[in-house]
């Protein structure tokens, strides 16, 4: 071997040597033990890390299953209390049906005034609220008697009133006959008709489609009719261009379950939805109740339809339009339309019906309409408000007296019951809410013991 690599194996050997503090080297047995040292505790500190790993895993996915599961049930409590407010408003509903339908000295309940569907958040708060709540509104403590107040979560009615579609445009009217197709084509054509809504229709849509007022009556009653001729050209078919866009389908010639299926009209985009479209229904009868009606844009059409001849104030819309609002206001001032000859009355001089009303003093409408003018109404200030109605044509698109449908939403909510350190909640409270259309004149198809009274829903959808 070279005597160089003798030397570099003996420093090699050197540097390798184990070295001890006055011990002699450990034999190469018990070398061999000592590398072995310390396996067991590596060992189990990867296993006491593998169980902890699994252990959080365990108590996260269990934390998680139980909030779910708490959250399951406060949405079922949620889901039940919105149905119990709705069947308590079903409750009041059928009562107010009843009161229609009395007469007292051959005047109906009704047309006096009462109606208690006005108060049905209050008749709903003795079951619906909690006990401080019913102690106030019953006089005894929800204890006392069963079936008062709820124990867990409120219930209620949303804006604590039921309102009704009667105030609205019915369109599937377009699929009930010539008669009622005319007066809704009558009806739309009033509903556009005003001057400021030119832009509407001088300009495309955002599908680019152009259209003018009565293009867009027709395709609306077109949508709806149950044939696929166009309502003005006979002879010619629904031509509007459905089939030709980028999603094709075809008109539904048909009855609408949705007030939402307008949105698929041809020309009704969102300009055209947003000035019209809360005027529309799918409820109810032909003819607009105006014993109710609070819409401004549907009572100044009403007025326009039903005008007498060269009125003066059909030049002026803005005139119109203001006379419209005070009408949509009526009902605050104490006025009631329980036929077609006391909305003309008002109509033609609402100033002087207020009046009158305010001279009745120790009535609520005399009250009312005292206030009414001691505050000052404002479409009164500095000019003569008024038109004559014919008669006979406010009969033929109009109609009075009590509700047919009633529109109720009923919400149940559950507070849950995680608090931050201040003691607000954690999470938003759970809300079930019922939306629910009656119709007073729909007779329920699949009764078990007939006769029934009159009166179904016939639109239900929760959210």
């Amino acid at each position: 071997m070279p005597a160089h690599m003798s030397i570099l194996s003996a420093i090699k050997d050197c540097l390798l040597r184990e070295r001890t503090l006055g011990r002699r080297p450990a034999s190469p047995a018990r070398r061999k033990r000592n590398r072995q040292r310390g396996v067991a505790l590596v060992a189990v500190m990867i296993a006491i890390a593998i169980v902890l790993v699994f252990t959080g895993e365990f108590g996260t996915s269990t934390t998680v299953d139980l909030v779910a599961a708490a959250n399951y049930r406060d949405q079922m409590r949620a889901h039940f209390l919105a149905s119990s407010a709705l069947n308590l408003s079903e409750l009041v509903i059928r009562i107010q049906q009843r009161l229609d339908n009395t007469q007292i000295g051959g005047t109906r309940l009704s047309d006096m005034g009462i109606r208690i569907t006005d108060f049905a958040d209050q008749v709903l708060l003795a079951f619906c609220g909690n006990p401080e709540e019913v102690q106030s509104m019953v006089g005894f403590s929800a204890s006392d008697v069963k079936g008062l107040g709820v124990d867990i979560g409120t219930c209620g009615i949303v804006n604590r009133t039921i309102t009704t579609d009667d105030d609205k445009i019915n369109l599937n009217c377009a699929a009930g006959g010539k008669a009622a197709e005319d007066v809704l084509n009558s009806t739309l054509y009033g509903l556009v008709y005003f001057p400021a809504y030119d832009p509407v229709f001088e300009e495309a849509d955002a599908e680019g489609y152009r259209r003018d007022r009565a293009t867009q009556v027709a395709a609306l009653l077109d949508y709806v009719d149950l044939d696929s001729v166009h309502i003005h050209d006979i002879g010619t078919t629904e031509d509007y261009g459905y089939e030709s866009m980028r999603d094709k389908y075809k008109p539904k010639n048909n009855y609408l379950d949705t007030v939402g299926e307008v949105r698929l009209v041809r020309g009704v985009d969102d300009r055209f939805w947003t000035l019209f479209g809360p005027a529309f229904t799918v409820y109810g009868g032909c003819k607009v109740n105006l014993s109710v009606a609070t819409n401004p844009q549907l009572i100044a059409a009403i007025l326009y339809l039903s005008a007498q001849k060269n009125d003066p104030i059909l030049q002026d819309p803005s005139k119109v339009l203001a006379l419209a609002g005070l009408v949509a206001q009526a009902r605050q001032f104490g006025e009631t339309f329980n036929k077609p000859q006391d909305f003309a009355d008002f109509v033609k001089d609402p100033q002087a019906s207020i009046g009158m009303l305010a001279g009745k003093s120790g009535t609520l409408a005399g009250s009312a309409a005292g206030a009414a003018l001691a505050a000052g109404i404002p479409a009164l200030a500095g000019q003569k408000l008024g038109m004559a109605l014919d008669i006979g044509k406010l009969g033929q698109i109009a109609s009075f007296g009590p509700r047919r449908t009633y529109r109720v939403e009923a919400f149940g909510e559950i507070e849950r019951k995680q608090k931050s350190a201040d003691g607000s909640p954690v999470f938003p409270a759970i809300r079930a809410t019922v939306t629910g259309v009656w119709d007073t004149k729909v007779v329920p198809q699949n009764v078990r013991k007939p006769p029934v009274p009159k009166g179904a829903w016939v639109f239900l959808r929760e959210d």
